[in-house]
């Protein structure tokens, strides 16, 4: 018995050791990280915006600032169906991929807009923003080919059932779906944001959130927390089971389609989470951002508690899985 105790001494100390290094990292990921600094850090960051960007103007303007600020990288990570470059903006060293994407369907603009907000936080030297230990991946326009006026202004969209959405074609990818999913495999996110909206409709629709898998409630009820101050109606109608008003499972939305769609895939490597703002009556256009920030936030604080308590970290799927 004796000659056994010092064996178990020394794995009790390491166990030890372990659960207090986990706590440590969750209890630091929430220092500063309340609903309420969550909120006042996104209004912050779309206190400059007046008017919702167009795609060409977004894209200009991320370039300037790469070449302005060396801390923000600008690579090339594909092209679209017709040939114009895809570029992604990256920002940081951090341990953990996050990645935005705007404009993935005509119309769907209010995105881009976020995008350039955030960059502008981070090379500003925003406090919140550069706490979080991540690598910041940003794709301010993935489909240009089908922006109304190609790409030079907004206006209502209605979609064409005809044409393929960049994010519900896996089976038979577009150019820009291939160079997401090839991006994502190289940086494995454990975040992923899709910035669609309903921007594009001219619609006042209720504002929903559709997750790639059923969160912890306490995580949807603080997103609600903090897009309150901004003053969207919510979706009221058929609440989850378990995450409650405004809030839905995509695959439990769209079946068997799921598989076909690029969130089955960017899954596998985290959390993905839509953000479905539209324009309605009296919402200012800072309000629409400031609400898509305040989610991808407290998203991002999800993600690290969820790489933080895992024995494994997430890496890229197998390349010879066969996809869902």
């Amino acid at each position: 018995m004796n000659r056994f105790f010092p064996l178990l001494l020394t794995l009790l100390c390491a166990c030890t050791s372990v659960q207090s290094s986990q706590e440590l990292n969750e209890k630091e990921i929430q220092v500063g990280h309340t609903s309420e600094s969550i909120a006042t850090v996104a209004k912050s960051l779309s206190s400059r915006v007046d008017t919702i960007l167009p795609p060409l103007q977004v894209l200009r303007e991320c370039h300037v600032l790469a070449g302005a600020h060396e801390d923000i990288h600008e690579v090339e990570i594909g092209h679209t169906e017709s040939g114009h470059p895809l570029k992604a903006y990256e920002f940081g060293t951090g341990r953990t991929h996050v990645l935005l994407y705007g404009f993935p369907d005509p119309g769907e603009a209010v995105g881009g807009t976020t995008i350039l907000s955030l960059l502008h936080g981070l090379v500003s030297g925003n406090k919140h923003l550069l706490s979080l230990d991540v690598t910041w991946h940003f794709i301010p326009c993935l489909n240009l080919d089908d922006q109304p006026d190609g790409g030079r202004t907004l206006s209502p969209v209605f979609r064409d059932r005809s044409v393929r959405e960049v994010d519900w074609c896996v089976s038979n990818p577009r150019s820009e779906t291939k160079a997401l999913l090839d991006y994502a495999g190289k940086i494995s996110p454990a975040f992923t944001f899709p910035l669609h909206d309903e921007y594009h409709s001219g619609e006042a629709i209720p504002l929903y959130v559709v997750v790639s898998e059923c969160l912890d409630p306490a995580i949807s009820e603080r997103i609600r927390t903090c897009m309150h101050p901004f003053g969207l109606l919510l979706k009221e109608k058929d609440p989850h089971r378990v995450m409650g008003t405004a809030f839905n499972v995509l695959s439990d939305l769209v079946g068997n389609e799921y598989s076909n769609s690029t969130f089955s895939i960017l899954n596998e490597y985290g959390l993905v989470a839509v953000c479905e703002v539209s324009q309605q009556e009296g919402i200012s256009n800072s309000a629409l951002v400031a609400t898509q920030i305040s989610l991808g936030l407290v998203m991002i604080d999800a993600a690290l508690q969820k790489q933080a308590m895992s024995i494994e970290p997430i890496t890229a799927p197998d390349a010879d899985k066969p996809r869902r």
